[in-house]
């Protein structure tokens, strides 16, 4: 360690102390650490001594940096959008602007940001809903993964945080195949002959493929394969907070397991034949134009068609409903996670812990697999 004298106008004493400490880093490559600025020789040994007891310790020096959380986040989404879905962007990105970027937290470097503080902003959280508050974490651990890959700090405060929420006060139902029926029942009774049948095949698909509304939606007659009982999912509809001329399929799935080929259902084969000797258009799901339908009108529908027969009808719970029926037939883990497409068998056990107790007594029996298909749902409706 090296402490130069400098003259200084400025100083009060007409000089200022320059520390300089030439070191080794973890690549074997030389390097020179120096600051300049200090009053007295005494501050700048201090400083010295900290700097060459981090090097000792740690091996690596912390960058002295100005970046702020804001900073570090557009820096990671920046860098990673090309490996995220759209939808996924704008979320993050809609949850940043309008719950984090303006808190004093996320305006002070990044390095100056300890335990204390972030667990007080995320005990401030409690009132908000699950989904909002763990965007905003999802926020904060990407900004701080990308602050310690730039040597900003050296370790990421984000592992010992604890969130917590506000419940919702609306249990997730998983359908039974009666309130499946009534469902359809009641699109069939919307007006617009076309629409409210492709609402019907959606819900199907939902059904009995486990599908996201966003892949329903982008499903196509060429990829089901009629000879080999297959349905080949690749691709999924870019919906959101578009409008339905700018809407379109992308293979830029949520995640590498959402791309795979199911087998197909023999009642749901039975409903689509029949649906594509009428339909004239290559989505299988559209509106009479041939156009998209937007995933939040068909969201809207469900909701109104929930309410008229009294319990919770989201898209979603087509999804939840397949991987539990899945599930309780007997399948394991494994091969449920599979069907279902998650990534790890862990997420499936989540959803699956949502059933309901009635739902536990009728799955089994419910199952779609154990539909007779002779007696598979017939939509000789179609004029």
């Amino acid at each position: 360690m090296r402490i130069e004298k400098r003259v200084a106008k400025r100083a009060k004493s007409g000089y200022t102390y320059h520390v300089k400490i030439n070191y080794v880093d973890e690549y074997g490559i030389k390097q020179t650490y120096s600051k300049s600025g200090f009053e007295t020789k005494k501050e700048a040994r201090a400083h010295g001594v900290e700097i060459e007891h981090e090097l000792q310790t740690k091996g690596v020096l912390q960058k002295d940096t100005l970046k702020t959380l804001n900073d570090c986040f557009l820096e990671s989404m920046e860098l990673e959008k090309n490996s995220l879905s759209r939808n996924t962007i704008i979320h993050y990105n809609d949850v940043f602007k309008n719950h984090v970027k303006s808190q004093r937290i996320a305006q002070i470097p990044i390095n100056r940001i300890n335990y204390t503080m972030l667990q007080t902003h995320f005990n401030q959280l409690k009132t908000l809903g699950k989904s909002l508050v763990t965007a905003q974490k999802i926020i904060f651990n990407r900004a701080f993964r990308h602050a310690l890959k730039c040597g900003y700090i050296q370790n990421n405060p984000m592992h010992d945080i604890k969130v917590s929420y506000k419940e919702r006060n609306v249990e997730t139902h998983v359908l039974t195949y009666d309130e499946l029926e009534n469902a359809i029942s009641c699109f069939l009774d919307m007006r617009g002959n076309f629409n409210k049948y492709s609402y019907c095949i959606a819900t199907y698909c939902g059904y009995y493929l486990g599908l996201r509304i966003s892949e329903i939606l982008a499903l196509e007659k060429t990829d089901f394969d009629f000879e080999n009982n297959v349905v080949t999912i690749s691709k999924k509809l870019e919906s959101r907070h578009l409008k339905k001329s700018e809407m379109y399929l992308t293979e830029n799935m949520k995640t590498k397991a959402s791309k795979a080929v199911l087998p197909l259902p023999a009642p749901l084969k039975t409903i689509l034949l029949e649906w594509f000797a009428f339909d004239p258009y290559d989505l299988v799901c559209c509106d009479e134009s041939g156009d998209f339908i937007h995933e939040f009108a068909f969201g809207r529908a469900c909701k109104k068609i929930g309410n008229k027969l009294g319990f919770y009808f989201h898209p979603h719970c087509l999804r939840q409903t397949y991987i539990t029926n899945i599930v309780q037939s007997g399948c394991d883990i494994k091969t449920a996670s599979k069907l279902a497409r998650h990534s790890n068998t862990q997420t499936t056990l989540d959803v699956y812990t949502h059933t309901n107790e009635e739902a536990k007594k009728n799955a089994i029996n419910k199952v779609f697999g154990n539909i007779d298909t002779k007696n598979a749902p017939n939509l000789k409706v179609f004029n």
